[in-house]
């Protein structure tokens, strides 16, 4: 931006706590104003700064506002499709504020007012907001435990579409955690105090429920599904009235899309996608963000008529940041080409990410491009702190599978690092090279770790910092390596006498069989 305006706002000019230079005012809103400013201890680098519109009256609001913000700031370090946080502060005043990363681009709000969405366009935004939100709603560790973190204003004034470098669109949810912050300010009635948007807001929030989930960001971003697609909003009305738009939210049905806007062509499984997000049973809705990118890769594959590949199923777009970098890596000069796999703390602009690299023929790479996949982590904790990493790849009928394992010494300060790294992205990414060409990275895919496998990495982290260890480390990998050949066994034993239906039957089982192992 190259020429400054509004110089009648009372924050143009100010440089706020002696670092930031406020040049503009780029928007405003119910919770406050966002501005353009100049970071004077960075060379002016350009920063957009959002002053709330309220004011910290004692150190517990202060102390709130800061966990907040930092729980907001650590989301954003874990996913490119939530705004970075900076810093925050508080004013002379006591205006409390916080610092973002400076984005180029749009709203989804303006982007609907001049121009609408075809469908392609519609799956690409909507899969990187919802890879944004599952970052979230994995949650952040704070003292050992995971939270998962609501959104809970989720509108399109909050999604932005980020022109990177001029190459990519990056969408970016904005204010995470900023809705909760001020609810939780207290002193009023439901109506005074209810923070949110009114027209995206879900039943139960409207209703005043204490303890809100998942679903209630999934119903808002139902209606911002339904308006890109549709063009315009499934309830209308011209009151702003809370009475109102709780009637509409809690009790009116949408209207069909074709009954909004009959020049629409929708794919019926999309229409039912969002209809199910929008429902007003909770329970009626998809019960995670992971479901809904699901369903958008098979809608996106039937468009394509191709098959669903492991990057749309795997939450990974393809332009996720770190899975770019990943594709330009090579094989190390240092390791052997050979059929072997390690793992490797990959350094990107969202931070160090858990990455793991395999060798295999190509024939057998070509064959685990599908969502076919099965990891876990095993350990023996009451003997040493170490565990192993499974992942295990097979095709869809399992006539092909490929163990990749590897042992993470907890005492080792890089691999207990790499398993911190792992509890706290909560996703790794997978990289084949090819036995036959080892130069280049063949093929990336993306394995989600689960709520429950994310909370027992956190804990056996935790045991082991006063361990005293029984075994040497060797001793350790003996022992695992022991319950690692009872699990094959065991797997290739269940699939000679599964083989007419293996696929339901065997990962249930499979899953069921390894929490055995779990100590």
């Amino acid at each position: 931006m190259n020429e400054y305006k509004t110089p009648s706002d009372i924050y143009i000019g100010k440089l706020l706590n002696n670092r930031y230079l406020i040049r503009d005012l780029l928007g405003k809103g119910g919770m406050g104003r966002v501005y353009l400013a100049e970071d004077v201890t960075k060379g002016c680098m350009l920063v957009a700064v959002k002053m709330l519109s309220l004011n910290i009256v004692n150190q517990e609001l202060a102390d709130r506002f800061g966990r907040e913000i930092f729980i907001g700031s650590q989301l954003g370090k874990k996913s490119p499709h939530i705004s970075r946080v900076l810093t925050y502060g508080i004013t002379n005043e006591r205006v409390p504020f916080y610092v973002m990363e400076y984005l180029q681009g749009r709203t989804i709000k303006q982007i609907l007012k001049v121009e609408s969405l075809n469908t392609s366009k519609f799956i690409e935004i909507c899969q990187q907001i919802c890879l944004g939100l599952h970052c979230a709603h994995q949650g952040v560790t704070l003292q050992g435990k995971i939270y998962p973190i609501l959104h809970r204003d989720i509108k399109p004034e909050n999604i932005f579409i980020h022109n990177y470098d001029n190459k990519l669109e990056i969408v970016k949810i904005l204010d995470f955690g900023i809705a909760k912050f001020l609810s939780e300010t207290g002193g009023m009635t439901m109506t005074e105090s209810f923070i949110g948007s009114l027209p995206y807001s879900s039943p139960e929030h409207m209703q005043g429920y204490k303890i809100l989930d998942v679903r209630s960001d999934i119903y808002s971003l139902g209606v911002v599904m339904y308006e890109m697609l549709a063009g315009k909003h499934p309830f209308h009305t011209n009151s702003h009235s809370f009475s109102t738009w709780c009637k509409l939210h809690c009790i009116q049905a949408p209207p069909k899309f074709e009954e909004v806007n009959p020049n629409v062509k929708i794919p019926q499984e999309l229409q039912q996608l969002v209809m199910d997000c929008l429902a007003k049973d909770m329970n009626d809705r998809p019960d995670s963000t992971s479901k809904i990118l699901e369903d958008l890769a098979k809608i996106k594959a039937q468009l394509n008529n191709s098959l669903v590949s492991s990057k749309d199923v795997n939450l990974v777009p393809f332009t996720s940041f770190s899975e770019q970098i990943c594709r330009q890596k090579k094989w190390p000069k240092n390791k052997p080409v050979a059929l072997i796999c390690f793992p490797y703390l990959l350094t990107t602009p969202q931070g160090n990410i858990p990455t793991f690299w395999a060798m295999l023929p190509r024939a057998e790479i070509l064959k685990f491009t599908e969502k076919t996949y099965t990891i876990d982590f095993i350990s023996k904790m009451n003997e040493y702190p170490m565990v192993l990493w499974l992942t295990m790849l097979h095709d869809e009928s399992y006539s092909l599978l490929r163990w990749l394992s590897y042992y993470l010494d907890i005492k080792n300060s890089k691999e207990e690092k790499i398993l911190r790294n792992l509890t706290e992205t909560g996703y790794y990414h997978l990289l084949f090279f090819a036995h036959e060409d080892p130069l280049k990275c063949n093929n990336v895919i993306t394995f989600l770790l689960t709520a429950k496998q994310r909370q027992y990495l956190t804990d056996v982290i935790n045991s082991s910092q006063n361990f005293d260890p029984a075994i040497s480390p060797q001793e350790a990998k003996d022992l695992l390596k022991l319950e690692y050949e009872k699990i094959k066994a065991e797997v290739s034993k269940k699939l000679n006498t599964n083989s007419k239906n293996p696929a339901f039957f065997f990962k249930y089982w499979l899953d069921k069989f390894l929490e055995l192992f779990k100590s």
